[in-house]
């Protein structure tokens, strides 16, 4: 597709992609990113399920966790763009790029619809967030696996027609 084709070729993704440190770099800061962020996100709701530090109020938690959260998801967005960026077209093509992206959108409607009740339905709120985060976890790592078929080639490689 064109408009990524431009995105990966834009110079400061093309220096990002062949580049022997950048890219690894910025992918090991990703991934340390989610362990934080994750670890954030698992230990909140297993306190919500009653799993995990059921000596401090849910709300405490909550709280004492949030600004953890909100910058280990900060980290994780910026160098998941650069990456996606640098491999724009090849991700384009890429299922569970579209999955991973479908539940960061789910995701982030769960955030916005539980941040007010979720103390009515603590439960409910921490596996549904479980839920999508092992998902979008998994979607994450299969994307490197992916190997596209000469039918996903086809549709994403323009044809030309001879002289």
């Amino acid at each position: 597709m064109p408009l990524f084709e431009s995105i990966q070729n834009l110079t400061f993704f093309s220096t990002i992609r062949e580049s022997a440190l950048a890219y690894p770099v910025i992918l090991a800061t990703h991934l340390s990113c989610i362990a934080m962020f994750g670890g954030t996100i698992l230990m909140t709701d297993l306190r919500l399920l009653g799993l995990a530090m059921t000596d401090q109020p849910a709300s405490d938690v909550l709280v004492q966790f949030r600004n953890w959260k909100r910058i280990g998801f900060v980290m994780m967005a910026a160098s998941g763009l650069l990456l996606a960026g640098s491999k724009a077209e090849t991700y384009y093509a890429n299922p569970y790029f579209h999955l991973k992206l479908v539940l960061l959108a789910l995701v982030g409607m769960h955030a916005l619809a539980f941040r007010r009740c979720v103390h009515r339905t603590p439960k409910l709120a921490a596996c549904l967030s479980l839920a999508l985060w092992l998902g979008i976890v998994s979607f994450g790592r299969l994307i490197a696996y992916y190997e596209p078929t000469s039918r996903d080639l086809a549709h994403t490689v323009p044809r030309t027609e001879p002289p």
